[in-house]
């Protein structure tokens, strides 16, 4: 037994599901409610007293852009049919079966407003016909005429303003649509003629309260225009034309006139027109049912929310000024944010170089003994403990102008026992020196320029930033090639084109296979259009605010890379000459960076990780890599005497397109493992800073599933045995499928003598990523099939 609690928690609770789900499916039955009731009513609209055509506008509106409710317009269409007799039923029931059969066929050819003309006329010429026995009246061909005719533009005002889904929600009213929902509305008025309670008539009512809605939202211009056009339609229904029309524009303008006065002066002014009109022409149908209607208008007008007459305000006149300064302030935070982005990269350009290049404090300079000196058998009584007073002489020599060093050059002639070398060896140390000097000011002033360039940047984007011309969007794009493959959907939002992040989202019917569409239709066409491979992330069934499947795709990662490092110092200190770095630009692209500096000292590490900053900050910031590697060689060869280099390996692996591509400046050569089959990517390129001239090219390979690829320095290599038999017995070693970089390299420790140098490897795997969702996976019997082409 449940106790009276429980009962009314489990009936709370089931009342309160309905009212979710009420809400959730808020869109969906209100237009069930809404092509009900239009079906019902239009299919009895009486226009002269003979035509009856818009039965058939209406359904072929559901039947092409809404098939989920054709179930309520056909019950509404069939109720309001019986309505008008059997015979009428049985003409709708033929216009819609014809069109069901033959729309299909004829619509891609012809127009579909002219299609629904051809097949009013002809079923109610054959109907016509059949029941005239073949002697038809001229005023009945005329009755059939004027049908065809208003059906072809019911049809026309229909589709214009019942859009697809969803912009029929989302989309902001135009003066076209709003146009189609008046006259549309007021049809509906004339198929309720008949509802009249007491003294109050239904469509009097909503037609008084339209004109009241109108004139405290659009002022005399949108009160008078549907003032017009409703008097316009109800006039024809009832065949008093020219006197009802005038007394509704004078009733609509009168409205209009006193909005800024408020709702009761606008109830006054409609109740004021129509006493006017009834003391000046007491032939109009100015009754008490019009009357009482009126008064009954005014009041529920007293009645409803001004936050409702706000909202269809900014529905019909939006105010873009909020739009426009949105807008203008996300533009303005984006450049800005690029803009410092820049400036980051030019202070970080010139901090580079102010802080590698500093020059020498004259303090710690010191004469060291010249080439010739060393050489020479009087060393040591030169440059000995009991010196002559040459390096004295030389000091002294380096720091006078050329007219005070004549003396000096005479002294060291009879000190000297090579006085010519000297000199020439002095001279040209002395060349070296001014040209490290100027050096030094081309490399200030490459920095002062960067600092320049951002600073012109930074003054440009800020002339420019009022002006900043908004790229078109995509979706337009891919719903025309939506269109030509005829995929049904409602929405297609792009959130993103960035290269390897690219995002789009649509929305498809309810009925279609999201997951069969998404896979087989939809993402070889957005590949087609951005040369860019999608996966479906997710997919789910949404109710609000209406039904529909939304189906998300983004930039796909068909390929991922497990990476295994092992790095080890010459003397197992906390430094090494090794630098290696293993970072994402963006989901779909992997950068893998080994660099080796000249040594196993500190300042090898130091030259090392600075190579590695460089090149992690300009990869950073879209620098093209080519670009990267010169500017880093041009930096590294403004150098002093000092003999400093760096080796470079970089790779980029585009994990979605499945390719290697491969930069190397003086590194070891990395190798492709597949199955049986080894491929070696070679350098034969210099180190960075070791030469003048410097040129760099880059090697593409495309990589697969189940690849390995290896990257080292020179440090695993052996001196005493070749580098074939080394690296025929990697492709051995690595056939293991337990092997890591640790464990290869102790497997080459065992094997041969290495040296005593610092040691990097880096190994890497490739898999395919396969995401759980998908309905193909690939065969893992053809996985090693394809042969390595060399």
């Amino acid at each position: 037994m449940k106790t009276i609690y429980e009962q009314e928690q489990k009936r709370s609770f089931t009342w309160r599901r309905v009212v979710e789900n009420i809400q959730a499916r808020k869109v969906t039955l209100t237009l069930m409610a809404t092509f009900f009731v239009l079906s019902f009513f239009l299919a009895q609209v009486v226009l002269f007293e003979a035509s009856v055509p818009f039965f058939l506008p209406i359904w072929a509106l559901v039947s092409l852009r809404f098939q989920r409710f054709i179930p309520w317009t056909f019950a509404g269409a069939l109720l309001g049919s019986l309505t008008l007799g059997l015979g009428q039923l049985m003409i709708h029931v033929f216009q819609g079966i014809f069109f069901t059969l033959q729309g299909k066929k004829l619509i891609n050819k012809i127009p579909i407003p002219l299609f629904v003309l051809i097949d009013v006329v002809l079923i109610q010429v054959l109907w016509q016909f059949a029941s005239y026995r073949g002697s038809v009246p001229v005023s009945v061909w005329l009755a059939i005429g004027y049908e065809g005719v208003l059906s072809l533009f019911m049809t026309i005002f229909l589709f214009q303003l019942f859009i697809p889904l969803p912009e029929l929600i989302h989309k902001k009213w135009t003066m076209e649509r709003m146009g189609s929902a008046l006259l549309i509305g007021a049809l509906v008025l004339t198929g309720m003629s008949s509802f009249i309670i007491g003294y109050v008539s239904v469509p009097l009512i909503l037609a008084h309260l339209v004109i009241a809605v109108a004139a405290a939202v659009g002022g005399v211009q949108l009160s008078t225009v549907v003032a017009v056009l409703a008097g316009t339609v109800l006039s024809i229904s009832t065949l008093s034309f020219s006197g009802m029309i005038a007394v509704y524009a004078l009733t609509g303008f009168l409205a209009g006139l006193h909005k800024r006065f408020g709702r009761l002066w606008q109830a006054f002014s409609m109740l004021g027109a129509t006493f006017f009109f009834l003391l000046y022409d007491r032939t109009l149908p100015l009754d008490s049912v019009y009357i009482g209607s009126l008064v009954a208008a005014s009041l529920i007008f007293f009645m409803i929310p001004s936050a409702w007459i706000k909202d269809l305000k900014e529905q019909l006149y939006p105010d873009t000024t909020h739009v426009l300064l949105r807008r203008q302030k996300w533009m303005t935070e984006k450049v800005n944010h690029q803009l410092q982005e820049f400036q980051h990269f030019v202070d970080f350009i010139t901090r580079f170089i102010s802080d590698r290049f500093e020059p020498k404090v004259a303090s710690e300079e010191r004469v060291e003994a010249l080439v010739t000196c060393q050489s020479c058998f009087h060393y040591e009584k030169c440059w000995g403990a009991k010196s002559n007073g040459i390096p004295s002489l030389i000091q002294q020599w380096e720091e006078q102008p050329k007219k005070a060093r004549i003396q000096l050059e005479k002294k060291m002639q009879f000190k000297c026992v090579k006085p010519l070398q000297i000199m020439h060896e002095l001279k040209e140390r002395e060349a070296k020196r001014k040209l490290a000097y100027e050096m030094q000011h081309g490399k200030k002033m490459f920095a002062l320029k960067l600092r320049d360039m951002g600073n012109h940047m930074s003054e440009l984007m800020n002339n420019l930033e009022n002006n900043v011309a908004l790229y078109t969007s995509q979706e337009e794009e891919v719903k025309q090639k939506f269109q030509q493959c005829n995929i049904p959907f409602y929405q297609i939002d792009v959130l993103n084109i960035d290269v390897g992040q690219m995002e789009v989202v649509c929305c498809l019917p309810i009925e279609a296979r999201g997951k069969m569409i998404g896979e087989r239709l939809i993402i070889p066409i957005l590949y087609e259009l951005w040369k860019e491979p999608f996966e479906i992330t997710s997919m789910k069934e949404v109710h609000h605010p209406y039904e529909h499947i939304q189906v998300s795709f983004k930039s796909s990662v068909r390929f991922s890379v497990s990476h295994d490092i092992f790095t080890s110092s010459s003397k197992n200190t906390i430094y090494s000459g090794d630098a290696h770095a293993v970072f994402q630009l963006h989901p779909g692209l992997l950068a893998v960076i080994l660099s080796d500096g000249m040594g196993n000292n500190v300042e090898a590490h130091r030259e090392s990780r600075r190579v590695m900053q460089f090149m992690r900050e300009c990869l950073h910031k879209k620098m093209d890599p080519e670009t990267t590697m010169h500017t880093l060689h041009y930096m590294m060869s403004l150098q002093d005497d000092s003999d400093s280099y760096a080796t470079v390996d970089l790779a980029l692996i585009d994990l979605q397109k499945g390719e290697l591509w491969s930069w190397k400046a003086g590194s070891m050569s990395t190798y492709l493992i597949r199955g049986n089959e080894m491929r070696k990517i070679e350098s034969k390129h210099v180190p960075f800073g070791f030469l003048p001239t410097f040129s760099i090219e880059a090697k593409k390979v495309d990589i697969k599933d189940g690849d390995i690829l290896l990257m080292l320095s020179d440090g695993v290599f052996s001196a005493n045995t070749t580098i074939e038999k080394q690296e025929a017995y990697y492709k051995k070693v690595l056939q293991d499928p337990t092997m890591s970089a640790e464990k290869f390299v102790k497997i080459l420790e065992e094997t041969y003598s290495l040296p005593g140098d610092d040691r990097t490897v880096i190994f890497m795997q490739v898999k395919h990523a396969v995401p759980e969702w998908s309905i193909f996976s690939p065969r893992q019997a053809a996985k090693f099939q394809e042969k390595m082409v060399h």
